[in-house]
């Protein structure tokens, strides 16, 4: 046998059609082809490691790949695996990244192994194993596609992965996308308050959270549980029903600034936080509306947050303008998407920069947000409000690092 792990051809399938979706895969191959043919069936092995529920091995496996069945042994009694093995069974996306960048890694100290194989690839996985699963947890926080549950389309996965493993500032992007992501659900939640509400009615139903005192208390009873539960599978529990006096929060404009003082890091982590609002803006049933900026407005995209697709990633995190910078354009921009599309809306700049608005503009817009009951908020990072901006912005926050935890800045505000 050639191949170490046990695998059908459902394994196989899967394999194959990451590997043809992956050019970077296809590409780190090649580059290694005088490995071949260990190289390959090595990287197939690894793929089937990360990838099936129950991983097994063939006893008989030909002298030549012997010292992948080394390399396989080293890897699997390792706690990093079983770690990461947690998101890649049955996600054929999953197991190749971390097949991917496990193989590049093995190959470039290829010459090493020879008497401490599964030594090395322990070490080997202990030193890339956060990497891996940054860049996994980066994918799986977006469901592309449609519905509430928003599970992954396994091809915009693929489409997806390809693409961060070929550009590194998206791949840098993404890493940090999963930690912003949780953070901004749990700030989401901290910040809900109870909404002004009454009680209105009685029905019958079987929803818990709106049950009367008086059914709960069955729940007490041996005897009248089993009544409860007849009762709640009947859907003839009595529930109250709450009228709301909060007004719905319409959507969000967010003008991000691409002029070339933010290029870097500030971008990444800018395009990581403008991301990771999509997740806010789906729980609060906002809409999201992007406008990239420098000098002119550049670039302008609508996004629906229960159904973000692959090229909205793609897009917003890929482009970059590098310009000078100029606010009045992307606001006024801003203040006519309003205008045609939405009301209650609140707009989002953020910049590292520096531009003039003039008085003219400025009563523009603060006539405009009386009529139209709109919000300016301004996020400036690493550097500090200018005046020009004071006036204008109904609320500024200044941020001074580029960690997760500054990012809370900004939930807060939305």
């Amino acid at each position: 046998m050639k191949n170490v792990i046990k695998h059908d051809a459902f394994d196989k399938k899967a394999f194959e059609r990451f590997l043809n979706s992956n050019k970077y895969f296809q590409k780190l191959l090649s580059y290694y082809s005088h490995l071949h043919p260990i190289h390959e069936k090595l990287s197939e092995d690894i793929f089937y490691a990360f990838f099936k529920y129950v991983v097994e091995f063939n006893e008989a496996v030909e002298e030549k790949f012997r010292i992948n069945k080394a390399i396989l042994k080293g890897l699997i009694k390792n706690i990093e695996y079983e770690k990461i093995r947690l998101l890649t069974e049955l996600d054929e996306t999953n197991a190749g990244i971390a097949t991917v960048i496990l193989c590049e890694e093995i190959f470039k100290n290829f010459k090493k192994f020879n008497g401490s194989a599964s030594d090395l690839v322990r070490e080997i996985l202990k030193q890339n194993s956060k990497n891996i699963l940054e860049i996994i947890e980066g994918i799986n926080s977006f469901g592309f596609g449609k519905g509430e549950k928003n599970y992954n389309d396994p091809e915009d996965k693929l489409k997806l992965a390809n693409r961060i493993l070929q550009d590194k500032k998206l791949l840098k992007i993404i890493k940090k996308l999963g930690k912003l992501k949780l953070l901004a659900i749990n700030t989401y939640k901290n910040n809900v308050k109870q909404q002004l509400s009454e009680v209105y009615s009685v029905s019958l139903g079987n929803e818990i959270k709106y049950l009367l005192p008086k059914e709960i208390a069955y729940l007490s009873d041996e005897i009248l549980y089993y009544e409860f539960i007849r009762r709640f599978i009947e859907k003839k529990l009595l529930n109250y029903s709450l009228i709301s006096y909060k007004d719905s929060e319409g959507a969000i404009i967010v003008c991000l600034d691409h002029s070339g003082s933010m290029f870097g890091e500030k971008e990444i982590w800018a395009k990581a936080v403008v991301l990771s609002l999509i997740e806010i803006a789906k729980r609060k049933k906002r809409k999201i509306y992007y406008i990239a900026f420098d000098d002119d407005v550049r670039f302008e995209k609508e996004i629906d947050p229960k159904n973000i697709k692959y090229e909205d990633v793609i897009e917003i995190a890929s482009v970059f303008y590098g310009g000078g910078t100029n606010f009045e354009k992307p606001i006024s921009r801003a203040m006519d998407v309003i205008k045609e599309k939405y009301m209650d809306a609140d707009i989002l700049l953020i910049t590292d920069g520096f531009a003039e608005v003039s008085d003219e503009f400025v009563e523009k817009l603060k006539e405009f947000k009386e009529n139209y009951k709109v919000k300016l908020m301004s996020v400036f990072i690493e550097i500090f409000p200018t005046e020009t901006l004071k006036r204008i912005s109904d609320k500024n926050v200044k941020v001074y690092e580029l960690v997760d935890d500054e990012a809370k800045k900004i939930y807060k505000l939305l």
